[in-house]
């Protein structure tokens, strides 16, 4: 979908086709799921993306094969595309049954849920001056996913390490492992694009980036005005107290915002503190140098936590972003304009093909 067909009344019909574990191709049209059903991406949760369907019958005997949900648009210029919006794994342990009748609800994980669930049954060994992205893309066509073409990544381990030794996710899963690499090496955590292919990218500040979509007020808009602006702002500190001390020593450094800015002492009538203690001091500094020391901690924590989310929830028609997808609003009636990176989205799979989308940004004062 380009800006142009965005624009345009659209008819939108649904499809899911069973995709063969085996050789990832489609093999035949899934009959039996009912109108209705959304799909949920969500940048914080490690697999990403899931969905809610339901099925007249029995999912049980759906077997290992995979789902992929389609939507399939028609434009009046007779114009039309097929938009994959996810693969998935499906899961419906209940049936609702009325004599001959019966309904399954689905749930659907994302393929990432794969790594979830694998475990090493080894420790696996990663040698000094490995390339962690490469190892993560290697764990992740072990357990038989697919990851699409990535930058070359130029950071190496520094010593080396072992995976799969601990008893959380992050230590002992294989997507806990992948995700470790990955934020080793300044990458995003792994996700999947609608085809179910794993992707795997450098993060890049907001800013960085060229926007994947824009939403413009006026005739082509296709974003609900009413909306939720929101920055919280309230508990931004304005003071930072940072101790450093041990059994027999204390030194403390204070930083204090009494600037103009919206968030200091003068522009809030009243003190937001924050206090750090760290336990590791330096033993080959004066008593005036620890003092020092503890000053310039706190002036840069209070720098850090002059950082405000903003963020924006609305609803609009479907538009080919995910999530860590950088967009632009523009709504000057509604006085929002700006920047934001796709958090969350629900995309309900009704007529419309509408989309609840949560995209914010780190504002600093």
């Amino acid at each position: 979908m380009d800006q142009l067909h965005h624009t345009m009344p659209f008819e939108v019909t649904y499809r899911v086709m069973r995709v063969s574990r085996v050789t990832g191709m489609e093999t035949g049209r899934f009959d039996g799921i009912l109108d209705g059903g959304t799909i949920s991406r969500n940048q914080d949760t490690s697999t990403v993306e899931s969905a809610d369907l339901e099925y007249h019958g029995d999912i049980s005997e759906f077997g290992a094969d995979l789902i992929r949900v389609w939507a399939d648009l028609t434009w009046p210029d007779g114009t039309s595309e097929s938009i994959p919006l996810g693969t998935f794994l499906p899961d419906g342990p209940q049936r609702s049954v009325n004599g001959p009748i019966s309904t399954t609800p689905v749930s659907c994980y994302g393929r990432l849920r794969e790594l979830s669930d694998a475990h090493f049954a080894q420790p696996v060994s990663v040698p000094a001056g490995s390339n962690p992205v490469d190892v993560a893309a290697s764990i992740c066509r072990d357990v038989g996913l697919e990851v699409l073409p990535y930058e070359p990544c130029p950071y190496r381990t520094g010593s080396s390490m072992t995976l799969g030794m601990g008893s959380s996710d992050s230590e002992s899963t294989k997507l806990g492992a992948v995700n470790s690499l990955l934020t080793m090496a300044g990458w995003v955590s792994a996700r999947t694009d609608p085809m179910g292919r794993v992707s795997l990218k450098p993060y890049r500040e907001p800013a960085e980036q060229a926007p994947a979509w824009v939403f413009t007020e006026g005739a082509g808009a296709r974003f609900c005005k009413e909306m939720t602006d929101e920055r919280d702002w309230f508990d931004v500190p304005n003071q930072v107290i940072c101790v450093y001390a041990d059994k027999d020593h204390e030194y403390i450094g204070v930083a204090v915002d009494d600037s103009a800015g919206p968030y200091s002492t003068r522009s809030r009538g009243r003190v937001i503190s924050r206090t750090e203690r760290y336990s590791d001091i330096p033993k080959d500094k004066t008593r005036a140098e620890l003092i020092a020391m503890a000053n310039d901690k706190a002036a840069q924590l209070l720098v850090e936590s002059r950082s405000v989310i903003h963020r924006l929830t609305f609803t609009h028609i479907y538009a080919p972003i995910g999530v860590g997808d950088v967009i632009e609003m523009h709504y000057p009636t509604g006085h929002v304009d700006g920047r934001f990176a796709v958090r969350t989205q629900t995309l309900h799979l009704t007529a419309g093909l509408s989309v609840d989308t949560e995209a914010r940004y780190f504002e600093r004062s």
